[in-house]
């Protein structure tokens, strides 16, 4: 949650400049609001709840000069989509400022 000018994780530099203002969450697939498209859709109440945090918060992030990042796990353990996209973003970062090499397993 975005209140005033705080954030759960703030990442400097993250986007063109901008940081990136995490907004960590955990959601259960049942919760009565998501329940029936959990049940068809892997995912579906991380994605419900990123869709909320971004309603939520991205005008008052983009008013700091912030980029509002929710990632959302879901209980069983689904990540949302905007978190799988941080993560992947962060290792390639990560790998880079460490000089790692691509791999194949």
């Amino acid at each position: 949650m975005i209140i005033h000018n705080k954030a759960d994780i703030l990442i400097p530099h993250w986007c063109m400049g901008k940081p990136a203002a995490l907004d960590l969450s955990v959601t259960s697939p049942l919760n009565p609001l998501t329940l029936l498209e959990a049940g068809v859709t892997a995912g579906a109440a991380a994605k419900a709840t990123e869709e909320r945090k971004l309603k939520a918060n991205t005008g008052k992030c983009a008013d700091l000069g912030w980029v509002c990042v929710p990632v959302v796990a879901e209980s069983y353990g689904a990540w949302g989509l905007t978190a799988r996209d941080f993560f992947s973003k962060l290792g390639s970062r990560l790998a880079t400022s460490l000089g790692v090499k691509s791999w194949s397993p």
